[in-house]
This record gives C-alpha cells, structure tokens and sequence, in this order.
C-alpha cells in the first residue's frame, strides 16, 4: 500500500509566530462553505492556496483566532492527527 502524501498550506498569522493546529483540509473546505460568499472569499485570502478537489490531500495550519473564526474549534476531528500527539 503506498504511503499517502500530504501538501500543508497554513494561515498568514504562522509567521508572526501564532499559536495553532493542522486541520484536515476537507474539514476546512467545509467550514469556508458555511460562510456567506463574501466571508468565504475573504477569509481563504489568508491561506495558502489549493485546489478544493485537493482537499483530501491537504493540511492546512490555522492558528487559534482563525480556527475559531470558522468553528473548527468545536470539531475535534478535524484536528489531524499528528497536532493530537504534539
């Protein structure tokens, strides 16, 4: 079975040495598709940008202010895996 690769993408705040999480990125395509379209456009305007067919290949870092903004925070499985174990 062949290992299965993810690409990351991350908010603009990781630079500014924000505190945060990986989020799968199917989960953070779901939560951009709640927002009013305006808010969607805005708010993807601070990640790194990707193909929504990508998602499932996808990690995205959201730091805290972010992922609260879109509600992942009340997901506990959109949290990858990885950022459970750090």
């Amino acid at each position: 079975m062949p290992k299965q690769m993810f690409r990351e993408r991350e908010c603009i705040h990781r630079d500014r040495g924000a505190e945060g999480e990986f989020y799968n990125g199917v989960f953070y395509i779901r939560a951009l598709q709640r927002l009013r379209a305006d808010d969607a456009v805005q708010f993807a305007g601070k990640i790194s940008s990707f193909f929504w067919s990508d998602a499932a290949h996808i990690l995205v870092w959201l730091c805290q202010d972010c992922a609260g903004e879109l509600r992942l925070t009340d997901t506990p499985r959109a949290v990858t895996t990885a950022s459970r174990r750090a």
